[in-house]
């Protein structure tokens, strides 16, 4: 983020609040040092930042866990998941090292849990938890092929769990949020305007009932991720729309996959002609440029729709969508809709 833009701490800082931060924030060191307090230090005690927090400010505190990115090494958690019962998606061969490779994700996962964990226990033992919001989200997709750094639903739906003083059970929804819209949202719940210019959409109205302008449709989009590849798409509540931009360009994983036990076993599998052609799409050596899926009766997104004469209506609606937003974000790339007017 360029230095003279304002973001998000600054004003809640402007409110009063003690902001900080621990390890991976992904922005660059000008940015940490927006932060109140920041540590980049695994080894650093969370208990630190309550430790210098000042008790008569409210806070706002963000934790970057580097779990559960690649590689993984040795033991994971002390209690290993069983590869047996571990789920393997659709999307992936079902083979013992896609197993082993699984659980040794889940193991990864379950020891960032145990860090939650520690945090929750400190906001308890400070007085806070009757007066903190905790948010919990994921920055991309499972680092499996098809997943992390593909616009496809196992690359772009990560988890969001919201947690607030005095709630009693829980409730599961499936309205559509983008990341771009938990800084509004932060900004809502702390009774600070959010500026117009940010393109997010806060849902403060979800979690306490106040009215809610909901979201059509969410966008993604890749650029760089170890390799150029850009790609971008629009999510609505049924269908979702993927342009790649450089069809050309056979489908390349990033670094911390292509060194994986997956990856590897994929390859392997193609080159004894043993990996099922729903699979073997991954390694062709171009791809459509624009892939429509219909996410209710194909979840797994295996079946392009693009030229579909039933679907043109939809293709033509979800083209327009995402020309626009590419319009709004002042894109690089051209528009997708066909006719949308040439910028000057």
């Amino acid at each position: 983020m360029p230095p003279w833009e304002q973001s998000f701490l600054e004003l809640l800082k402007a409110r009063g609040y003690y902001t900080g931060g621990f390890r991976k924030v992904h922005q660059g060191n000008e940015f940490n040092r927006r932060f109140d307090f920041y540590r980049a230090e695994k080894t650093a005690a969370f208990a630190e930042f309550f430790d210098q927090r000042p008790t008569n400010r409210p806070f706002f505190l963000h934790v970057g866990f580097t779990d559960p990115h690649r590689p993984y090494v040795g033991k994971e958690f002390d209690a290993p998941h069983d590869r047996a019962k571990v789920r393997v998606p659709k999307f992936l061969p079902d083979t013992p090292e896609v197993r082993e490779d699984l659980g040794m994700y889940a193991d990864s996962i379950a020891r960032m849990d145990a860090e939650c964990g520690q945090i929750l226990d400190l906001l308890a033992k400070r007085g806070l938890a009757g007066n903190t919001v905790v948010f919990f989200s994921g920055d991309n997709g499972m680092p499996f092929p098809r997943a992390k750094g593909t616009c496809y639903d196992p690359g772009i739906n990560v988890p969001l769990i919201v947690a607030r003083p005095g709630q009693a059970g829980g409730s599961v929804r499936k309205e559509l949020i983008s990341h771009v819209d938990l800084p509004a949202t932060w900004l809502d719940l702390a009774n600070v305007p959010v500026p117009e210019k940010m393109q997010g959409v806060s849902f403060r109205g979800l979690l306490d009932g106040s009215p809610y302008r909901q979201r059509d449709a969410v966008f993604s989009e890749r650029n760089w991720h170890d390799n150029f590849d850009p790609i971008r798409s629009v999510r609505t509540e049924r269908h979702k729309l993927i342009f790649n931009a450089a069809p050309h360009f056979p489908y390349r994983p990033a670094w911390d996959l292509e060194g994986s036990p997956t990856w590897k076993n994929y390859l392997e599998l193609s080159r004894k002609a043993k990996l099922s052609a729903v699979h073997g799409r991954l390694l062709q050596p171009t791809r459509p440029m624009v892939e429509l899926y219909d996410l209710t009766t194909d979840p797994d997104e295996f079946h392009n729709l693009a030229s579909s004469p039933a679907h043109a209506g939809v293709r033509q609606d979800l083209q327009q969508k995402l020309a626009e937003w590419m319009e709004k974000t002042y894109d690089f790339l051209p528009p997708t809709a066909p006719g949308w007017p040439a910028r000057l």
